[in-house]
């Protein structure tokens, strides 16, 4: 019996949403021959979500297992920066964590899976150190606003290569070959402004695999912003047609829809998550949708905050 080996990586802010997250990997991924083996690394505070969890993957399949790993976050004291916790590092702990696993699909809490999973995880891997999907920052206009940032000229020659770390497929037994996380826990103690995600593609240039678009949509990014993809060179027109037409993971990088419903493609979620009666009544809708994002007065601060870089 195939499994899927999944982890998300979350702390006691995102104990709902996750639980949409594994919802829709078992939904989406489960054949008669193939199962998950969900893995969750969460904080000491986050733990108590264990039993829903449970719960909401033996109902969809009891073959599908989840692993729970309750931890004191290594990375606690690490740079928080946009609103995104310390929590976001712990997938940085992950060859030692899951010593007994060479291969894994590590995915953030606020994704939806809309599509089965079983190619992106048998993505072939010899000599790689992961597979992901590249990022927006790889457009001209957003690179050119990061490379005043001082460790910056680590990432030359990443450019239209630069991956979103929300979506990866780990090969941990290369990571623990390359003794990566000594590495990666010295940078984890820097200033970088995209956190986790800064530092492995710092650390893995030229060892990574990339995958179609369509495995990590950002929710975020409009049509209009994903057809400069196509100009620059960053993925193909079918890269583009697919990812827009039938995206296979949809990752609210920004604007979450359990927070703001009308947020690019929150009806998506919302859709999925009013479809089972397990989830429904996790979420307010009604809260969510009134609020339609931070005041002007509130928006003005962050860009400010952005300029001066006074982020926390």
């Amino acid at each position: 019996m195939e499994k899927i080996k999944a982890v998300f990586c979350f702390d006691e802010n995102l104990i709902a949403p996750v639980q949409v997250a594994a919802a829709s990997l078992v939904d989406s991924s489960v054949r008669a021959s193939l199962h998950c083996e969900v893995h969750c690394v969460c904080t000491q505070e986050a733990g108590g979500v264990e039993k829903s969890l449970r719960q909401v993957i033996a109902l969809r399949d009891p073959e599908s297992v989840l692993v729970m790993h309750c931890v004191e976050n290594p990375y606690a004291d690490s740079y928080k920066v946009r609103g995104i916790s310390a929590g976001t590092y712990l997938r940085l702990a992950l060859p030692e964590l899951l010593p007994e696993i060479d291969r894994i699909l590590y995915m953030d809490a606020d994704i939806l899976v809309r599509g089965s999973l079983r190619a992106l995880w048998e993505t072939p891997m010899e000599g790689k150190v992961l597979a992901a999907v590249k990022g927006a920052v790889n457009l001209p206009d957003k690179w050119e606003w990061n490379s005043g940032r001082d460790y910056w000229h680590l990432l030359n020659g990443q450019q239209g290569k630069y991956i979103n770390a929300g979506v990866t497929l780990l090969n941990l037994s290369e990571i623990r070959r390359r003794d990566l996380k000594k590495t990666w826990d010295e940078l984890a103690r820097q200033k970088l402004y995209y956190q986790d995600q800064d530092i492995l593609n710092i650390t893995c240039k030229g060892a990574i695999a990339y995958l179609p678009l369509k495995y990590n949509r950002l929710a975020y990014m409009s049509k209009e912003e994903y057809h400069r993809f196509v100009e620059e060179g960053i993925c193909t027109q079918e890269e583009f047609a697919e990812a827009m037409e039938n995206p296979v993971i949809l990752h609210y990088a920004g604007d979450k829809p359990w927070k703001r419903y009308d947020t690019n493609l929150g009806s998506l979620w919302w859709a999925y998550v009013n479809s089972k009666p397990d989830l429904t009544g996790m979420f307010d809708e009604k809260k969510a949708r009134r609020y339609h994002g931070p005041s002007l007065a509130g928006r003005a601060v962050r860009k400010v905050k952005r300029i001066l870089g006074g982020e926390e």
